[in-house]
């Protein structure tokens, strides 16, 4: 249960189709719509492949221990047909069935989150060799948004939603290598 109330699915806006987090969110309703609004559009425009996004923000959720990301994106990934072993070991460094975008996707995440200020010319080299401009600010986005939606998640503890955990459960995802809340 979250520590701030959540608000009633009839007292939502009418554009929140799929609330989780939302539901909490709406205690400041100006900026939840905003916070909406951004997500949706990188839905409608955004041009990074969705493997590339669902393995930085599990990536970020992990390092994070966002229990409500991990779980929820975790099943993003595995209809981008990665299996929750790799969700699980996303972090090692021999984790399976990850190609080379896929690692240089992963560290570049990892870098964002941890200290994105000493970041290495090099993997600047490396992503603009795999992606374009607007590609590599989307993917910085995303990966900034994951690190804001995980500390709120965390910080308000969040849970992973029923209809997601469902849903982490019918693709043989692993409770008990989620994130503890």
């Amino acid at each position: 249960m979250p520590r701030i109330s959540e608000i009633d699915f009839e007292d939502l806006p009418p554009q929140i189709n799929d609330p989780t987090w939302e539901r909490v969110a709406a205690h400041c309703p100006e900026q939840l719509l905003h916070v909406d609004a951004l997500m949706r559009s990188f839905s409608e425009h955004g041009t990074m492949p969705r493997r590339y996004i669902e393995i930085a923000i599990v990536t970020v959720s992990r390092l994070n221990a966002c229990r409500h990301c991990v779980g929820r994106h975790s099943t993003h990934l595995y209809k981008t047909g990665l299996g929750h072993e790799t969700t699980e070991r996303i972090l090692e460094a021999d984790c399976p069935d990850l190609d080379g975008i896929d690692l240089l996707v992963r560290d570049y995440a990892r870098a964002v989150n941890e200290n994105s200020a000493t970041i290495r010319d090099v993997i600047f080299d490396q992503l603009k060799g795999q992606f374009n401009e607007a590609q590599i600010v989307e993917l910085t986005m995303r990966i900034s948004l994951a690190g804001f939606f995980n500390r709120f998640n965390n910080a308000l503890q969040i849970d992973l939603d029923d209809a997601h955990l469902a849903t982490f459960l019918a693709q043989d995802g692993n409770v008990e290598s989620l994130p503890a809340l």
